[in-house]
């Protein structure tokens, strides 16, 4: 019954973080999403259900001894109620402060274990500085905190052992002081056996007693994983995967216009808005380039266009269709993005992160990869495209990966492709790979290319320049660097030399 529970609790928690809303990630650090898919998790399967078996057990023969022994010795219903009020204030005050030491003593481990992995990381430079003491200094600091936090919490259970003990010892005294009391009264006519029957089963219960309250105390603190973990199973989800309008736009978008009115977007409701009144158009198959300072909006904007982040004020209108009446899928897999930082999948093969939903021929997978030239690289891996993606992509370059995540793109044959810096982290070469890809496989197609490398977007159609959130121009480059524009203030910051070689090409190309 417990794994079960788990198991829905698992499944539920798993669907709400997938759908969570990007404001989540945000806040919760991935140790904290980590911890609560393993620690709390292993808790709920391992450690939950025999802590409470136990519990119900000592319960059971606790209650059956006491009743035997009432049978026997009914005067010992004149002690049992103090006893009980004794108990009851003994065992909140336990619950209470193990609870706390408990929590104060996994806080005082993490910083053990992460001295650790920092000085492993950085062994190196620790011996080069000549801070070999100090850093041992300071973990034994970390581990004293620790070990005082611990033997704290071990404390708890010898303080409640005692008392424990100290009831039974009450009860088993009056019990046989009684016993002896009234053993010439007429009405207290018991057969020797039985009692000592009873006094023996009194004397047992005393460590079941002890156990079955600390028992009772585990499963109050474990029961704190089961609320960590069912409060991530009601997340604020996402907007609709699908809506009725996905079947009545089923070949959008056919031509990739798109037009932005008064667009206000922020990140979280505490927070400033990132993006304020922002309003521009773009004519299908021409190709938009977003400049900015830092902090401007540009991949807000990036992220507004998927929905990841839903716009507070204004709209998107894509081909007509304004993008909010549309499901999540149709949006997403209608439109293409390749992100500044590549995402390969570990543990998938290079097929399955080129296809994953087993929708293209291996001609088609062939095709794309040697439009970006990737198929020399494919053929020397001992697999080829079946061969596993290691963690991280690692058994790939930075641009490799890029690559790939473009003929990804590739298979796709959207009519909308966004770039969001997918050249900050290559090379020369591979970025003119990925430009000369990007123009012969996307002809027609509309792009916006979010840039920080302006050479990369100086030939295209149009050049947005965001700054604080807001529009500051929006034209040609020619028409643009004719004039004093935020634009040509950034071309001229990138030197004299550059700055010739950008406008020659801008006036060359409009």
């Amino acid at each position: 019954l417990c794994i079960k529970a788990s198991q829905k609790l698992h499944d539920k928690m798993t669907w709400s973080v997938l759908r969570a809303k990007i404001d989540f990630f945000d806040t919760n650090p991935l140790g904290r999403i980590l911890n609560r898919f393993s620690a709390d998790i292993g808790i709920n399967d391992d450690l939950l259900p025999p802590t409470l078996y136990d519990f119900l057990v000592c319960a059971f023969i606790v209650l059956g001894g006491l009743a035997t022994a009432v049978t026997v010795l009914p005067f010992i219903l004149l002690v049992i109620p103090p006893l009980i009020i004794f108990f009851v204030r003994v065992r909140r005050t336990f619950v209470t402060t193990s609870r706390e030491l408990k929590r104060l003593e996994g806080l005082t481990r993490s910083p053990i274990f992460a001295m650790l992995s920092e000085s492993l990381s950085g062994i190196a430079t620790i011996r080069v500085n000549n801070a070999t003491d100090f850093f041992h200094h300071k973990f034994q600091r970390a581990h004293d905190a620790h070990t005082r936090a611990f033997f704290s919490f071990v404390g708890t259970s010898r303080w409640l052992g005692f008392r424990m003990d100290s009831i039974m010892f009450i009860l088993m005294s009056l019990a046989s002081f009684l016993s002896v009391l009234f053993k010439t009264q007429e009405w207290f006519n018991v057969d020797p056996a039985v009692l000592g029957l009873a006094l023996t089963m009194l004397l047992q219960l005393g460590g079941t007693f002890q156990w079955g309250v600390r028992q009772s105390a585990e499963v109050v603190n474990q029961m704190v994983s089961v609320e960590r973990v069912s409060a991530f199973g009601h997340l604020i989800s996402e907007a609709p995967l699908t809506t009725e309008k996905d079947n009545q736009n089923k070949d959008w978008p056919n031509e990739g216009s798109i037009e932005v009115k008064n667009l206000k977007v922020r990140y979280r409701s505490v927070l400033p808005p990132s993006l304020t009144g922002v309003s521009f158009s773009i004519q299908s198959g021409h190709r938009v380039g977003v400049v900015g300072r830092t902090g401007s909006g540009k991949s807000t904007l990036v992220q507004a266009l998927f929905r990841i982040l839903d716009a507070e004020e204004g709209s998107i209108i894509v081909d007509g269709v304004d993008i909010s009446t549309l499901g999540l899928h149709k949006l997403r897999t209608e439109m293409s993005v390749i992100p500044q930082t590549p995402v390969l999948f570990s543990g998938c093969t290079l097929r399955e992160n080129l296809d994953p939903f087993g929708k293209h021929t291996i001609d088609n997978i062939q095709n794309a990869l040697a439009d970006v030239q990737m198929m020399e690289v494919v053929n020397q891996l001992p697999d080829g495209m079946d061969s596993v993606v290691s963690e991280g992509g690692s058994n790939f370059s930075v641009g490799q990966r890029q690559l790939i995540c473009l003929a990804r793109a590739i298979l796709r044959k959207s009519q909308v492709l966004v770039l969001d810096e997918p050249t900050a982290n290559v090379d020369s070469k591979t970025d003119e790979l990925l430009q000369d890809a990007i123009a012969k496989s996307f002809e027609g197609a509309t792009i916006i290319a979010v840039a920080h490398r302006l050479d990369t977007i100086i030939d295209f159609d149009r050049i947005l320049v965001l700054g604080n959130g807001k529009v500051l121009e929006y034209d040609s480059p020619k028409e643009l660097l004719s004039k004093e524009s935020h634009f040509a203030s950034m071309v001229k910051d990138t030197g004299e030399s550059m700055e010739e070689t950008l406008r020659r090409r801008a006036f060359a190309s409009n």
